[in-house]
């Protein structure tokens, strides 16, 4: 019996076939928003990611994103190692995936009244200097703040990442459990965009999607997302 011919498709496109992140496939003339996969020095065996190829020159990879509440962020040490949610929906995509490396990041966000406003930082990574990012507690580096929200992340540079069942803060309490979040609190926070998806203004204090700086203590925002792209080298 003879051998079924199966025909191979050969692309001669420039797209690299291991991109690292978003920012190689849209170089290699991707232009559409969704779900790629991408391959960081370390992680050779791939994941999924949103890229963001519109805002702000694209070529953005998504990192956190809320929208509907319809994934509970309030979740142990683990889960935010690792990455949780639904890529294309609300889902955090994991500290691991994103330490040591220099990035520039920008957070999008909307209120319940159509409001929209930005924030983006010219420097943004975890775990930086770190030779065991975990042990060290994934600690954050954040500088060079621009936009339109307000800056309620460069407080939280310096400090490591806490979970409910991990307290890495500077507060006697654990600012996780008690804001009901996760985040690189300090003692403990001027942003909570991992904390309950509230709906807009809530009675409880600061335990909500907060950017104090835009919206206050009490206002729980309607979407975020955070975003990164590898730093352009200095000029």
């Amino acid at each position: 019996s003879e051998m079924l011919q199966v025909p191979v498709l050969v692309c001669h496109c420039s797209s690299p076939a291991r991109p690292k992140d978003c920012s190689e496939i849209m170089a290699s003339g991707a232009s559409v928003d969704g779900v790629y996969s991408v391959f960081p020095i370390h992680d050779p065996n791939g994941f999924m990611v949103y890229c963001d190829m519109n805002t702000d020159g694209g070529g953005w990879t998504v990192i956190q994103r809320r929208e509907d509440g319809s994934v509970n962020f309030f979740r142990g040490w683990e889960a935010y190692r690792d990455g949780f949610g639904t890529t294309t929906g609300e889902h955090w995509l994991g500290l691991w995936h994103n330490h040591s490396l220099r990035f520039e990041m920008r957070i999008d966000m909307a209120d319940f009244d159509n409001a929209t406003a930005f924030a983006s930082y010219s420097d943004f990574s975890v775990g930086r200097d770190s030779v065991n990012p975990e042990e060290d507690g994934y600690p954050l580096t954040v500088d060079g703040y621009s936009g339109t929200a307000g800056d309620s992340l460069l407080k939280h540079s310096g400090m490591r990442f806490t979970t409910k069942d991990r307290d890495q803060d500077q507060s006697e309490n654990n600012c996780a459990a008690y804001y009901q979040g996760a985040w690189w609190y300090r003692n403990c926070h001027t942003s909570n965009l991992n904390g309950q998806y509230l709906g807009g203004g809530h009675a409880s204090y600061a335990d909500g999607v907060e950017w104090s700086s835009w919206t206050g203590w009490q206002y729980s925002l309607r979407f975020t997302e955070m975003k990164i792209r590898p730093r352009k080298p200095e000029s």
